[in-house]
């Protein structure tokens, strides 16, 4: 194959990338490369080539002088451009939560004992596994790539906890209790949708079609470094770009505060602040967890809502993929993340199995506790 035909380009962005095998690790696992963000085709064709220089060398081992913040530092700034802003400092962000453990060792040094205990004591200190498993992803992504060496550590158990959840009893309180409030339409597209907090303040008035009922998401607005900066981009994924169907209340409360001139419904935002500019999405969370102990429930963030409404839709017989369709989710993300699964419906489960398998045993039962 011609060094030519492995550097590809993407049609979404038009930036240059490749993939490139690296042979394998002293387990005898697979080691590959992958960069990408390039701007040119030569750009990218000659970081291929180095790498395949470094490879034919048999040289594998490339950073293993280096500490491991330096090497993860670097790591992160080859990704500058193959990567978003936010993603960025949020591995950034990730990556330092390890450096007072293990960021002064060499990387030939490493082991995956020390590893283990900075994790255990991350924990200690209140980090939940969820972060220390992205964590642990994220770090030994960046050490495999610069070392060709695997991190050799086990990954974090996952937590034992249920994340808390509000109870539709709840979510109707706060409905009741924000229906005078200024965002109200907000709040109640939250309730009835589950978008995320960054794709409801990208919603602009052109996204509205109220002849058809439907919502479209194409965007979201994002808090992507230290300075507080908020971007506007895609959607998270592409299953985030998507029309949802409103019902017709929703539809009738977004239809009272529309505006009626032109310029400002294809333009304008459709939810503000009191200056009209557009909201942001750490102030949206504020606020909810303020109207929420005002209305006496859990102060649990706007997110979970998401899981209210996964669950519920769920409950009621509606199919995984109608459910991760109207959450921009895909369905194994749903069924992992999103999915709960209430006592009624363990009950429901138990009795009708029990009466599938052995129905004339339990008929008989049915009989004996009425005598």
């Amino acid at each position: 194959m011609a060094d030519v035909e492995v550097v590809v380009r993407d049609p979404g962005t038009g930036l240059f990338g490749f993939r490139v095998e690296l042979g394998r690790d002293r387990a005898g696992s697979r080691m590959q490369a992958r960069r990408g963000g390039f701007v040119t085709e030569r750009a990218a064709l000659a970081e291929y080539r180095r790498l395949c220089r470094q490879r034919d060398a048999q040289r594998p081992r490339l950073r293993l002088s280096d500490s491991v913040q330096t090497l993860c530092e670097d790591w992160l700034v080859g990704r500058v451009q193959q990567l978003q802003p936010n993603t960025v400092y949020n591995y950034r962000c990730l990556l330092s939560l390890i450096y007072p453990y293990v960021g002064r060792v060499r990387a030939s040094r490493l082991s995956g004992r020390m590893v283990e205990r900075a994790y255990q004591q991350l924990e200690a200190a209140g980090y939940s596994r969820t972060t220390l498993r992205t964590l642990h992803l994220v770090l030994g992504k960046a050490f495999s790539e610069q070392t060709g060496r695997s991190l050799g550590a086990l990954k974090p158990r996952e937590s034992d906890e249920l994340r808390p959840v509000w109870t539709v009893d709840e979510a109707r309180v706060f409905h009741k209790f924000v229906a005078g409030d200024r965002l109200y339409p907000l709040w109640r597209l939250l309730l009835t949708t589950g978008l995320r907090r960054g794709e409801l303040c990208g919603l602009r008035w052109c996204d509205l079609e109220p002849d058809l009922a439907v919502l479209t998401v194409r965007r979201q607005r994002v808090v992507e470094d230290p300075t507080s900066r908020v971007r506007e981009k895609p959607p998270k994924s592409h299953n985030g770009v998507r029309s949802l169907a409103l019902d017709p209340m929703t539809l009738a409360v977004l239809n009272d505060v529309r505006p009626r001139a032109k310029k400002s419904l294809v333009s304008g935002y459709m939810f503000t602040g009191r200056q009209g500019q557009p909201l942001r999405p750490d102030n949206v969370t504020h606020r909810f967890n303020q109207l929420a102990v005002a209305a006496g429930v859990r102060p649990l963030g706007p997110h979970q809502i998401r899981h209210l409404v996964a669950s519920n839709l769920l409950d009621l017989g509606y199919g995984i993929a109608e459910v991760a369709e109207r959450l921009g989710h895909d369905p194994a993300t749903l069924m992992r993340y999103y999915s709960r699964v209430n006592a009624c419906r363990r009950r429901q489960a138990a009795d009708d199995i029990a009466g599938l398998i052995t129905p004339e045993l339990d008929a008989g039962a049915g009989v004996l506790n009425a005598a």
